[in-house]
Protein backbone atom coordinates (compact mmCIF):
# COMPACT_ATOMS: atom_id res chain seq x y z
CA UNK A 1 0.00 0.00 0.00
CA UNK A 2 1.39 3.48 -0.77
CA UNK A 3 1.08 6.63 0.66
CA UNK A 4 -1.35 8.05 -1.45
CA UNK A 5 -3.15 4.66 -0.08
CA UNK A 6 -2.83 4.62 3.39
CA UNK A 7 -4.10 8.65 3.55
CA UNK A 8 -7.49 8.05 1.59
CA UNK A 9 -8.18 4.61 3.40
CA UNK A 10 -11.17 5.09 5.79
CA UNK A 11 -11.17 9.11 5.27
CA UNK A 12 -14.54 10.00 6.53
CA UNK A 13 -13.65 8.13 9.66
CA UNK A 14 -9.83 10.01 10.20
CA UNK A 15 -11.95 13.12 9.61
CA UNK A 16 -14.66 12.70 11.85
CA UNK A 17 -11.76 11.90 14.37
CA UNK A 18 -9.78 15.16 13.51
CA UNK A 19 -13.11 17.25 14.55
CA UNK A 20 -13.81 15.64 17.48
CA UNK A 21 -10.29 15.94 18.98
CA UNK A 22 -10.36 19.40 17.77
CA UNK A 23 -13.53 20.39 20.48
CA UNK A 24 -11.64 18.81 22.92
CA UNK A 25 -8.53 21.08 22.81
CA UNK A 26 -10.73 24.04 22.16
CA UNK A 27 -12.95 22.68 25.35
CA UNK A 28 -9.92 22.26 27.18
CA UNK A 29 -8.25 25.48 26.22
CA UNK A 30 -11.26 27.34 27.19
CA UNK A 31 -11.29 25.86 30.89
CA UNK A 32 -8.01 27.49 31.27
CA UNK A 33 -6.89 29.39 34.18
CA UNK A 34 -5.74 32.79 33.17
CA UNK A 35 -4.77 36.37 34.41
CA UNK A 36 -5.04 39.18 32.77
CA UNK A 37 -3.85 43.26 33.22
CA UNK A 38 -5.88 45.86 32.54
CA UNK A 39 -6.25 49.43 32.36
CA UNK A 40 -9.55 50.79 32.83
CA UNK A 41 -10.90 53.80 33.12
CA UNK A 42 -12.25 55.75 36.68
CA UNK A 43 -15.46 57.49 36.02
CA UNK A 44 -17.33 59.52 39.02
CA UNK A 45 -21.05 58.39 39.68
CA UNK A 46 -24.13 60.36 41.03
CA UNK A 47 -22.59 63.60 41.69
CA UNK A 48 -25.10 66.42 42.72
CA UNK A 49 -25.34 69.12 40.03
CA UNK A 50 -24.64 71.48 43.65
CA UNK A 51 -21.22 70.12 44.37
CA UNK A 52 -18.26 69.32 42.03
CA UNK A 53 -14.61 67.88 42.67
CA UNK A 54 -11.21 69.94 42.48
CA UNK A 55 -8.14 68.92 42.34
CA UNK A 56 -6.32 65.93 40.00
CA UNK A 57 -8.55 63.08 39.91
CA UNK A 58 -7.01 59.55 38.51
CA UNK A 59 -8.59 58.71 35.12
CA UNK A 60 -7.41 55.27 35.20
CA UNK A 61 -7.13 52.10 37.21
CA UNK A 62 -5.29 49.14 36.84
CA UNK A 63 -6.66 46.33 37.47
CA UNK A 64 -6.32 41.86 37.62
CA UNK A 65 -8.29 39.71 36.33
CA UNK A 66 -7.71 36.04 36.65
CA UNK A 67 -10.82 33.53 35.32
CA UNK A 68 -10.92 30.88 32.65
CA UNK A 69 -9.80 32.01 28.65
CA UNK A 70 -13.34 31.71 27.87
CA UNK A 71 -15.02 33.95 30.92
CA UNK A 72 -12.07 36.05 29.97
CA UNK A 73 -13.19 36.04 26.32
CA UNK A 74 -16.99 36.85 27.19
CA UNK A 75 -15.53 39.59 29.88
CA UNK A 76 -15.06 42.10 27.00
CA UNK A 77 -12.54 44.55 28.46
CA UNK A 78 -14.28 47.41 26.36
CA UNK A 79 -17.46 47.29 28.75
CA UNK A 80 -15.52 47.35 31.80
CA UNK A 81 -14.73 50.43 34.31
CA UNK A 82 -14.32 51.40 37.36
CA UNK A 83 -16.41 53.82 39.19
CA UNK A 84 -16.60 55.68 42.68
CA UNK A 85 -20.12 56.37 44.03
CA UNK A 86 -20.67 59.99 45.45
CA UNK A 87 -24.53 59.69 46.10
CA UNK A 88 -25.00 61.79 49.40
CA UNK A 89 -21.60 63.54 49.33
CA UNK A 90 -21.28 66.46 51.24
CA UNK A 91 -18.63 69.37 50.77
CA UNK A 92 -15.66 67.59 52.46
CA UNK A 93 -12.71 66.27 51.73
CA UNK A 94 -13.12 62.39 51.58
CA UNK A 95 -10.34 59.12 51.01
CA UNK A 96 -12.09 57.05 49.33
CA UNK A 97 -10.58 53.30 48.50
CA UNK A 98 -10.74 51.07 45.43
CA UNK A 99 -11.74 47.50 45.40
CA UNK A 100 -13.47 44.97 43.37
CA UNK A 101 -16.53 46.27 44.19
CA UNK A 102 -16.07 49.60 42.42
CA UNK A 103 -15.09 47.83 39.29
CA UNK A 104 -18.15 47.33 37.29
CA UNK A 105 -18.21 44.56 35.07
CA UNK A 106 -21.43 42.66 32.86
CA UNK A 107 -23.63 40.84 34.94
CA UNK A 108 -22.37 37.15 35.35
CA UNK A 109 -18.93 37.56 36.47
CA UNK A 110 -17.25 37.13 39.51
CA UNK A 111 -16.11 40.42 41.23
CA UNK A 112 -13.92 38.33 43.33
CA UNK A 113 -11.78 37.48 40.19
CA UNK A 114 -10.88 41.04 40.16
CA UNK A 115 -8.09 42.85 42.17
CA UNK A 116 -7.22 46.78 42.11
CA UNK A 117 -3.68 47.12 41.49
CA UNK A 118 -3.05 51.17 41.33
CA UNK A 119 -4.36 53.44 42.50
CA UNK A 120 -5.81 51.65 45.70
CA UNK A 121 -7.25 54.79 47.36
CA UNK A 122 -8.76 57.77 45.64
CA UNK A 123 -8.43 61.54 47.38
CA UNK A 124 -11.20 63.77 46.54
CA UNK A 125 -11.80 67.11 47.88
CA UNK A 126 -15.71 68.19 46.91
CA UNK A 127 -16.57 71.68 47.17
CA UNK A 128 -20.12 73.31 46.74
CA UNK A 129 -21.03 75.19 43.28
CA UNK A 130 -21.36 78.57 43.31
CA UNK A 131 -22.33 81.54 40.36
CA UNK A 132 -21.57 85.22 40.13
CA UNK A 133 -20.90 88.17 38.03
CA UNK A 134 -17.20 89.33 37.66
CA UNK A 135 -16.31 92.25 35.55
CA UNK A 136 -14.29 91.63 31.50
CA UNK A 137 -10.91 92.93 31.79
CA UNK A 138 -9.40 93.48 28.27
CA UNK A 139 -5.90 92.25 27.73
CA UNK A 140 -3.05 93.99 25.96
CA UNK A 141 0.36 94.06 25.46
CA UNK A 142 2.45 96.21 22.99
CA UNK A 143 1.94 100.39 22.79
CA UNK A 144 -0.70 101.83 20.16
CA UNK A 145 1.53 102.98 17.63
CA UNK A 146 3.01 106.96 18.10
CA UNK A 147 0.63 108.59 15.33
CA UNK A 148 -2.40 107.09 16.82
CA UNK A 149 -4.25 107.65 20.73
CA UNK A 150 -6.54 105.71 21.99
CA UNK A 151 -8.34 107.04 25.34
CA UNK A 152 -9.62 104.91 27.90
CA UNK A 153 -13.34 106.34 26.67
CA UNK A 154 -12.43 104.49 23.59
CA UNK A 155 -12.34 100.79 24.87
CA UNK A 156 -15.73 99.24 24.63
CA UNK A 157 -16.63 96.03 25.75
CA UNK A 158 -20.15 94.02 25.16
CA UNK A 159 -21.20 92.58 27.37
CA UNK A 160 -18.83 93.78 30.50
CA UNK A 161 -19.86 91.69 32.81
CA UNK A 162 -20.29 88.03 32.71
CA UNK A 163 -21.22 85.03 34.91
CA UNK A 164 -19.06 82.63 36.47
CA UNK A 165 -19.57 79.33 37.45
CA UNK A 166 -17.55 76.60 39.95
CA UNK A 167 -15.65 75.64 43.19
CA UNK A 168 -16.84 78.03 45.47
CA UNK A 169 -13.23 78.76 46.84
CA UNK A 170 -12.67 79.32 43.02
CA UNK A 171 -15.16 81.69 42.37
CA UNK A 172 -14.96 83.58 45.31
CA UNK A 173 -11.39 84.54 44.35
CA UNK A 174 -11.60 85.71 40.54
CA UNK A 175 -12.21 89.41 40.37
CA UNK A 176 -12.09 89.69 36.40
CA UNK A 177 -11.70 87.42 33.50
CA UNK A 178 -9.25 88.66 30.82
CA UNK A 179 -10.12 88.82 27.21
CA UNK A 180 -7.90 87.10 24.79
CA UNK A 181 -4.77 89.71 24.63
CA UNK A 182 -4.72 92.01 21.63
CA UNK A 183 -1.72 93.28 20.46
CA UNK A 184 -2.13 97.76 20.35
CA UNK A 185 1.04 97.77 18.19
CA UNK A 186 -0.55 96.17 15.09
CA UNK A 187 -3.53 98.45 15.32
CA UNK A 188 -4.42 100.88 12.63
CA UNK A 189 -7.23 101.94 12.49
CA UNK A 190 -10.61 101.19 15.32
CA UNK A 191 -11.45 97.66 15.23
CA UNK A 192 -14.46 95.56 16.28
CA UNK A 193 -14.22 92.17 16.98
CA UNK A 194 -15.58 89.16 19.29
CA UNK A 195 -12.72 88.19 21.49
CA UNK A 196 -13.04 84.61 23.28
CA UNK A 197 -12.37 85.10 27.32
CA UNK A 198 -9.20 83.53 28.93
CA UNK A 199 -10.13 81.04 31.64
CA UNK A 200 -9.72 77.44 32.58
CA UNK A 201 -12.63 75.70 31.43
CA UNK A 202 -11.82 72.21 32.79
CA UNK A 203 -12.30 74.47 36.57
CA UNK A 204 -15.40 76.92 35.91
CA UNK A 205 -17.77 77.32 33.28
CA UNK A 206 -18.41 81.02 32.03
CA UNK A 207 -21.45 82.54 30.35
CA UNK A 208 -21.23 83.99 28.19
CA UNK A 209 -17.24 82.79 27.05
CA UNK A 210 -16.92 85.45 24.10
CA UNK A 211 -17.22 88.92 24.48
CA UNK A 212 -17.36 92.04 21.54
CA UNK A 213 -14.85 94.62 21.66
CA UNK A 214 -14.56 98.06 19.84
CA UNK A 215 -11.38 100.10 20.02
CA UNK A 216 -11.59 103.23 18.66
CA UNK A 217 -8.72 104.95 17.34
CA UNK A 218 -7.82 108.90 16.80
CA UNK A 219 -5.03 110.56 14.95
CA UNK A 220 -3.10 112.18 17.44
CA UNK A 221 -2.23 115.99 16.80
CA UNK A 222 -0.28 118.82 18.19
CA UNK A 223 -1.06 122.52 19.16
CA UNK A 224 0.11 125.22 20.73
CA UNK A 225 -2.74 127.56 22.94
CA UNK A 226 -1.79 130.81 23.65
CA UNK A 227 -2.33 133.52 25.16
CA UNK A 228 -4.03 131.54 28.53
CA UNK A 229 -4.48 134.00 31.41
CA UNK A 230 -2.93 132.44 35.10
CA UNK A 231 -5.29 131.87 37.63
CA UNK A 232 -3.97 133.14 41.15
CA UNK A 233 -5.03 131.09 44.27
CA UNK A 234 -5.31 133.28 47.35
CA UNK A 235 -6.69 133.04 51.23
CA UNK A 236 -8.27 135.87 50.70
CA UNK A 237 -10.47 138.22 48.43
CA UNK A 238 -9.05 141.45 49.95
CA UNK A 239 -5.59 140.53 48.44
CA UNK A 240 -4.54 141.63 44.65
CA UNK A 241 -1.96 139.63 42.83
CA UNK A 242 -0.14 141.24 39.62
CA UNK A 243 1.35 138.46 37.84
CA UNK A 244 4.09 138.52 34.93
CA UNK A 245 3.96 137.81 32.26
CA UNK A 246 0.29 137.91 31.93
CA UNK A 247 -0.64 134.89 29.60
CA UNK A 248 1.52 131.66 28.67
CA UNK A 249 1.50 129.48 25.75
CA UNK A 250 1.30 126.10 26.39
CA UNK A 251 1.93 122.88 23.59
CA UNK A 252 -0.57 119.71 23.85
CA UNK A 253 -0.57 116.82 22.68
CA UNK A 254 -3.61 114.52 22.19
CA UNK A 255 -6.50 113.41 19.98
CA UNK A 256 -6.59 115.69 17.06
CA UNK A 257 -10.14 116.28 16.67
CA UNK A 258 -10.12 116.90 20.55
CA UNK A 259 -8.04 119.87 20.02
CA UNK A 260 -8.98 120.84 17.09
CA UNK A 261 -12.30 122.27 19.18
CA UNK A 262 -10.27 123.08 22.66
CA UNK A 263 -9.80 126.96 23.85
CA UNK A 264 -7.99 128.27 26.70
CA UNK A 265 -11.26 128.35 28.25
CA UNK A 266 -10.92 125.04 28.20
CA UNK A 267 -7.69 124.45 30.53
CA UNK A 268 -6.62 125.36 33.56
CA UNK A 269 -3.00 127.48 34.46
CA UNK A 270 -3.36 128.03 38.59
CA UNK A 271 -0.59 129.81 40.96
CA UNK A 272 -1.46 128.71 44.24
CA UNK A 273 -0.59 131.24 46.52
CA UNK A 274 -2.88 129.74 49.46
CA UNK A 275 -1.49 130.59 53.09
CA UNK A 276 1.39 132.90 51.72
CA UNK A 277 1.77 137.02 53.21
CA UNK A 278 1.62 139.87 50.82
CA UNK A 279 4.94 139.71 48.77
CA UNK A 280 6.89 138.95 45.77
CA UNK A 281 7.25 135.49 44.71
CA UNK A 282 8.48 132.94 41.83
CA UNK A 283 5.73 130.14 40.96
CA UNK A 284 5.42 126.91 38.85
CA UNK A 285 2.42 127.03 37.34
CA UNK A 286 0.20 123.66 37.54
CA UNK A 287 -2.14 122.94 34.53
CA UNK A 288 -5.19 120.98 34.43
CA UNK A 289 -6.24 119.50 31.69
CA UNK A 290 -9.25 117.92 29.55
CA UNK A 291 -8.85 113.90 30.24
CA UNK A 292 -6.78 112.60 27.20
CA UNK A 293 -5.11 115.52 26.59
CA UNK A 294 -1.40 115.93 27.67
CA UNK A 295 1.42 119.26 27.79
CA UNK A 296 4.28 118.92 25.65
CA UNK A 297 5.58 122.40 26.56
CA UNK A 298 4.97 125.81 28.45
CA UNK A 299 6.07 129.19 27.29
CA UNK A 300 7.92 129.94 31.06
CA UNK A 301 8.58 127.37 33.64
CA UNK A 302 7.97 130.16 37.13
CA UNK A 303 5.76 133.81 36.68
CA UNK A 304 6.27 136.32 38.82
CA UNK A 305 3.86 137.10 41.04
CA UNK A 306 3.27 140.82 43.82
CA UNK A 307 0.92 139.80 46.00
CA UNK A 308 -0.70 143.05 47.67
CA UNK A 309 -3.39 143.89 50.06
CA UNK A 310 -5.08 147.47 49.11
CA UNK A 311 -6.42 147.96 52.58
CA UNK A 312 -3.45 147.58 54.58
CA UNK A 313 -1.99 149.86 52.56
CA UNK A 314 -4.19 152.63 53.23
CA UNK A 315 -4.16 151.80 56.73
CA UNK A 316 -0.24 152.56 56.41
CA UNK A 317 -1.56 156.15 54.60
CA UNK A 318 -2.77 157.33 57.77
Amino acid sequence: MNLRQSLTENLGVKIIAFVVALLIWFAASGQQEMVRLRTVPLLVENLSDSLTITGVIPSEVEIRVSGTRRALLSLGFKRVHAAVDLSGARPSRQRIPLGAGNVRVPPGFDRRNITVISPTVVDLHVERVTSRRVQVALSTTGEVPANLIMMEDDVQLAPSWVTIRGPAATVERIRSIPTQTVDLSRLKETVERELPLDYDAGLISCEPDRVMVTLRLQRRGERVLANVPPTVLVDSEKLQAEVIPTTVSLTLEGPAPVLDTLSSGDVSVLLDLTGRKPAEYRVAPEVILPPGVTMAGISVDTLFVRLLDPGATRKGKR
